[in-house]
């Protein structure tokens, strides 16, 4: 695969375009395009932040993915309400276990590329099945 058509793969992936956002594998023919991917996640307006620093409230989430040993896997950062008293923000990805939680479950200090001008609502009763 040429240079180019890795770049228009893995944008398209960034973006969700044609193709579905779950985990992916960013080793394409024996080549690692990690440090590839991280820079286009930046250039389509996803920066690295810790879960917990995440600007929203309850009933909002933003797009973000976890990179991690060659994997991009695409989520959201959100909170999970379990009372108006208790709840947490979170990294669930877009990938189910076979119990149908997220396969991927991030919290607090855990690192992640959000696009946090992405922010949309959500149904805090009903966390995103994505």
């Amino acid at each position: 695969m040429q240079i180019g058509d890795l770049t228009l793969a893995l944008r398209d992936l960034i973006r969700g375009d044609g193709v579905r956002r779950a985990s992916h594998d960013l080793r394409i023919e024996g080549r690692d395009a990690t440090g590839l991917f991280l820079r286009l996640l930046e250039t389509e307006g996803f920066a690295g932040i810790q879960v917990q620093d995440v600007p929203i409230e309850p009933g909002e989430r933003v797009p973000a993915f976890y990179v991690d040993a060659g994997c991009a896997h695409f989520g959201w950062v959100f909170w999970e309400v379990f009372s108006p008293d208790r709840k947490r923000k979170l990294f669930g990805s877009q990938a189910k276990n076979d119990k149908g939680d997220w396969a991927i479950m991030l919290a607090r200090t855990a690192r992640v590329h959000a696009c946090l001008n992405r922010k949309e609502p959500m149904d805090i009763d009903h966390p995103p099945s994505l």
